[in-house]
């Protein structure tokens, strides 16, 4: 893992490490030197790993947190992949993305299950809050019609 730090925040994220290819023989390694193309979308995956660490982390520190920041964030990153990829053979992209692809693929998988986590918990505070309010405003008259 490698802690990065944003620049714009401060947050730090711990990110998992791909290793970048080294020559060690003086001829250019590769994936060095990738076509634009596939430099924008190496560069928006990475984007992305970034997001999903950051909200992946918020949601564990168990704090407050805007969703909604976080949601619009991963939606214009996915809207530039989109874009950057369309006509793209992706079965064609060089190892280097494909790798930072497996990443990011990895980290949605764990971000979605801290995300549905989080959610049920929200689901059952709310839960808990409708019933005990209910339960204050009730005089009783209609208590004993009630089944849970």
């Amino acid at each position: 893992m490698q802690t990065y730090t944003e620049k714009n925040t401060g947050q730090s994220v711990d990110l998992p490490v791909v290793a970048k290819p080294r020559s060690h023989s003086g001829v250019k390694p590769l994936g060095a030197d990738l076509p634009d193309s596939e430099e924008r979308i190496l560069e928006t995956v990475q984007r992305g790993i970034r997001a999903v660490a950051r909200e992946t982390k918020a949601l564990r520190e168990k704090g407050k947190i805007d969703l909604r920041t976080h949601s619009d964030e991963k939606s214009r990153i996915l809207l530039d992949l989109s874009r950057l990829t369309k006509g793209v053979d992706i079965e064609a992209l060089s190892p280097s993305v494909t790798s930072e692809l497996l990443v990011l693929r990895k980290m949605l998988t764990e971000n979605e299950h801290v995300l549905k986590q989080h959610l049920e918990a929200v689901r059952e505070i709310t839960e808990l809050l409708s019933k005990a309010m209910l339960e204050a405003e009730s005089d009783g008259t209609y208590a004993a019609g009630m089944t849970e």
